[in-house]
């Protein structure tokens, strides 16, 4: 069912102008020929506003479709993808051209010849053991 627009209310006053001008013709010497024109644009108008709700109807049509082969596309350059990888190997400089980073082996870190780094619990840090000279709530004990 086609929506309610500020069209339908534009044709229903034409409609009524027309009515009107049809009922009221003895009144209104020479009327028909400005009759015959708003009754002709009024069929032209609605003959376009169905054409136009036809187009509606086909454009969502063929959103849906596009939106189908554009899913379906992604999937098969993401299998081109995927077979070059296996084909080139994941370390291949030529992957970029798929848009597929390859694979860069990393190399071994070197550490600073300096001071190793500080080891957890070793006796430069003070351990916090309350057997050791800490008082507890109570006292010391003997």
């Amino acid at each position: 069912m086609p929506k309610i627009t500020a069209q339908a209310k534009v044709f229903r006053d034409w409609e009524a102008v027309l009515g009107a001008s049809a009922q009221n013709a003895p009144m209104l010497p020479g009327v028909d020929p400005l009759k015959g024109d708003l009754d002709a644009l009024l069929a032209q108008a609605r003959d376009l506003k169905i054409q136009q709700e036809s187009l509606e109807g086909q454009r969502m049509g063929v959103t849906q479709k596009l939106t189908k082969v554009i899913e379906d596309g992604r999937e098969a350059a993401r299998k081109l993808r995927a077979f070059a990888v296996v084909h080139l190997g994941t370390a291949s400089k030529a992957l970029a051209q798929f848009g597929v980073t390859p694979r860069q082996r990393r190399g071994k870190k070197s550490q600073a010849t300096g001071t190793p780094p500080p080891t957890v619990g070793s006796a430069q840090t003070p351990a916090h053991n309350q057997t050791e000279s800490t008082q507890g709530k109570e006292g010391t004990h003997v």
